[in-house]
């Protein structure tokens, strides 16, 4: 089943300017260590009080601020970390607003931003006042708005975007409807637009002498995968002389330059893959100190330019957020105030504690609604029984039932446990994973019970969790070959493998045969150990050991076709029920 980050997908629930490198002039604002995705989507902007700005970002009263009262019923908030370049503001987040304005005139489009350092930074310098989130939410809880749709300008599906429906949760049942639109890049179909865009608008660069180099944000939470997938659908595609780096994590600017090294190119184009062009499009990418990237590549002797411009800027990418926030809005139509989510697992078998060693393991919870955002949960097998701390994303909630709230008494009331760090968790009996379980959230702000339906997934599991684990007891296969059915999942989605593939079992121990749609895979690496092709000709081909059936196993393959190798992270599935004798 799909996880929390995809379920938003597929639900949606009911819930700037092309200029030369030179000196830019800027900025001279420090950017903090964003270790955490302070900043996925834009840039990330600290000050300090005591400087005076010696720079001019455009003219602020041109800017809409649209934080107005007289809202109506219907409200579309556009969500955005935020910037305090006035002009880029305007013409990247306020363009996307307008935008999204115009594709819906039965809503109210209004502006929140989540950074409060940006926010208190413009209303020091120039008094213009932007709402944060929680004034955003509250004004429209003043304003007696009943169907809310929260459209986020994030890049990803990631860290911030997380706490951003959890604080959106914790107002869930102050409106009778609300839905969450996605980050820009979500799905497959996602990526391609967003290739399409990037290519389309550097195109006149294309040129086969110049390597066009995107700068992205970057975080260490596995959302920052979203970097190495656009580059490998750019390579895929034919785009060999694009290249993806971050800021904060990897692709780093070390490995850009290496592939545009290995390349025979005279002049180098660097751009923001980020929604606005702020500081580190403006200082990171293309200032003059000696690490920017712009003088990384002078000093390799490349002619460099650099297009400050955010992506909010281009029209396809802008399309692709209506897009988004269309799916949003259709969402709300015929649904109740609490939205449902397909929780229905169709892969995995329930698994019950017996099924378990004793321990404490990571796991997996999808909810029936994103308004339940559940963060993190770790299980706990012991004496034949499992309970699970489910931490959350909110705090909108002061006890939870296993069933439904009708049926809830006092005694068996679940109460919340806070955190240090704030969050707040709940501690529930589990009966089985991979099952459907009734449970019910007593909301602080209504004082009423809502239903829901949790998921919690044994697809993180380790191997080791698993009783009788080993292969050869578990397989019930006797030696001799076999076919079985294998889905793939990971990387650009453009990777494929034959299915059925060729099964062996040799002394109780099964092994498959890989078949790529690709000749550039080099090695493949199953269970930490590294396996080479066993052919020489055509596509790819691996013969590695499986570990389990029925379960989703991590693989990773390097591959050849960029101009470095490159390791990317795959699943593979194996299903049991398929399985055929090759005589039969």
């Amino acid at each position: 089943m799909k996880r929390l980050n995809t379920m938003l997908l597929a639900l949606t629930f009911t819930l700037s300017m092309i200029t030369g490198c030179g000196n830019s002039g800027n900025s001279s604002e420090t950017v903090p260590d964003s270790s955490s995705e302070n900043s996925v989507s834009e840039s990330s902007e600290n000050f300090d009080e005591n400087d005076d700005e010696n720079y001019d970002t455009g003219d602020a009263s041109l800017d809409n601020t649209r934080n107005q009262d007289g809202i109506g019923e219907n409200e579309l908030l556009v969500l955005s970390f935020g910037t305090s370049f006035n002009d880029n503001r305007r013409l990247t987040i306020g363009a996307i607003e307008n935008d999204i304005e115009k594709a819906f005139p039965d809503y109210s489009v209004r502006r929140g931003f989540t950074s409060n350092i940006i926010i208190d930074h413009v209303k020091k310098r120039d008094g213009v006042s932007i709402d944060d989130i929680n004034e955003s939410l509250q004004r429209a809880v003043d304003n007696g708005v009943k169907n809310l749709v929260v459209q986020p300008t994030h890049l990803m599906n990631g860290i911030e975007y997380d706490e951003l429906v959890g604080k959106v949760a914790d107002y869930a049942d102050s409106f009778e409807k609300i839905s969450i639109g996605e980050p820009l890049l979500t799905s497959d179909e996602d990526f391609k637009e967003v290739e399409k865009a990037i290519t389309e608008w550097t195109s006149e660069y294309d040129d086969g002498e110049t390597a066009i180099c995107f700068m992205g944000h970057g975080t260490e939470a596995e959302s920052n995968a979203v970097y190495t997938k656009m580059q490998d659908m750019l390579t895929a595609d034919g785009y060999r002389n694009y290249f993806i780096g971050t800021v904060e994590a990897s692709p780093t600017l070390d490995d850009v330059m290496k592939s545009v090294k290995a390349g025979n190119y005279k002049r180098v184009v660097l751009q923001p893959l980020m929604v606005v062009a702020g500081d580190h499009a403006n200082n990171d990418m293309a200032g003059d100190e000696e690490d920017s990237w712009k003088s990384a590549f002078e000093k390799e002797g490349y002619k460099v330019e650099c297009l400050i411009r955010g992506l909010g800027e281009n029209e396809r990418i802008r399309n692709l957020y209506v897009s988004h926030a269309k799916k949003a809005v259709e969402s709300l139509s015929g649904m109740s105030a609490v939205p449902v989510q397909n929780t229905e697992n169709t892969e995995l078998s329930p698994v019950y504690a017996s099924d378990l060693n004793d321990g404490v393991y990571k796991i997996s919870v999808d909810s029936s609604s994103s308004m339940f955002n559940i963060t993190d949960c770790e299980l706990t097998v012991a004496d034949g029984k499992m309970t699970a701390v489910m931490t959350m994303g909110g705090t909108g909630y002061l006890y939870v039932f296993m069933g439904k709230g009708e049926n809830a008494t006092e005694s068996e009331y679940i109460p919340f446990e806070e955190q240090s760090d704030g969050t707040h968790t709940f501690t529930v009996p589990v009966e089985s994973l991979n099952t459907e379980t009734e449970c019910s959230a007593f909301s602080k702000k209504k004082e009423e019970w809502y239903d829901r339906t949790l998921v919690f997934n044994s697809d993180l599991l380790p191997q080791e969790a698993f009783k009788n684990s080993d292969n050869s007891e578990n397989t019930e296969l006797k030696d001799g070959e076999y076919t079985v059915e294998v889905s793939l999942e990971g990387g650009s989605g453009k990777a494929t493998i034959e299915s059925p593939a060729k099964l062996t079992v040799e002394n109780g121990q099964a092994y498959a045969e890989i078949v790529w749609n690709s000749p550039n895979y080099d090695y493949m690496i199953c269970e930490n150990q590294k396996y080479l092709p066993i052919n020489t000709d055509g596509n790819s081909v691996f013969e590695i050991p499986v570990s389990a059936f029925d379960e989703k196993i991590n693989v990773s393959a390097d591959t050849t076709a960029m101009s470095t190798p490159h390791e990317i992270e795959y699943t593979l599935y194996f299903n049991s029920e398929s399985i055929k004798n090759e005589t039969d």
